[in-house]
């Protein structure tokens, strides 16, 4: 407990971090920074400065709180191990450091391949994730929750089971699909529709067989 609640802060002040930055940065920022970036990697959204600096760090850190709170008070929390509450707590201040980066060195007119970094980023976030997904103890916080996962504990063990290596492969593909500049929309949409769907027609499936059993026996 004691680990978990020095681990939040230090997460928290890492979340906050880039409103630190800015702020040392803010009479060398323009008025207007970009905060958006479409899949051609150009960047379509501005904001104000007080927005770019302050806003997107503020809801992350939100929600990086929330997260907490509900992974702590989960109803099965005393399973949940050190690891993976590890895992949660340091995905938001890692999305704060790296959106900011984006946002920082746009501001300042570096020359940034945003699509390469973005998907670089997102491929190793579900290279991590999956590599936690099989050692996922059955709970109501975090992890693939379906009816049929949360109901059977054995539908739970099998499903993270195959979606992890899944998720895992994933995280490659998005990683190689930027280093070969196939920047698609679509086909980043195909592989985070891969990774969801699978293990949730496979967990299904489980739970029809299992029910058939069940009926013939």
């Amino acid at each position: 407990m004691k680990k978990n609640k020095t681990l939040l802060i230090i997460t928290t002040a890492l979340c906050l971090l880039p409103i630190a930055l800015g702020l040392l940065l803010w009479n060398r920022l323009p008025e207007q920074i970009p905060v958006h970036w479409n899949f051609q990697g150009e960047a379509d959204r501005t904001a104000g400065k007080a927005s770019a600096v302050f806003f997107l760090p503020a809801v992350i850190t939100a929600v990086h709180l929330l997260c907490a709170f509900v992974t702590r008070n989960d109803p099965k929390h005393s399973v949940i191990p050190d690891k993976i509450m590890g895992l949660v707590l340091w995905i938001c201040p890692l999305l704060s450091i790296f959106t900011s980066f984006l946002t920082y060195t746009a501001a300042f007119g570096l020359s940034l391949n945003a699509n390469l970094v973005m998907s670089i980023f997102l491929g190793l976030l579900l290279i991590s994730v999956g590599s936690y997904l099989p050692e996922c103890p059955h709970n109501y916080t975090i992890g693939i929750k379906l009816p049929w996962t949360l109901a059977d504990e054995d539908n739970w063990k099998k499903t993270h089971a195959l979606a992890g290596p899944l998720w895992i492969a994933g995280g490659f593909a998005m990683i190689l699909t930027s280093f070969l500049n196939i920047q698609s929309a679509n086909l980043l949409i195909l592989i985070l529709i891969a990774i969801a769907v699978i293990p949730a027609v496979y967990s299904w499936r489980l739970y029809k067989k299992k029910s058939a059993d069940g009926k013939a026996e």
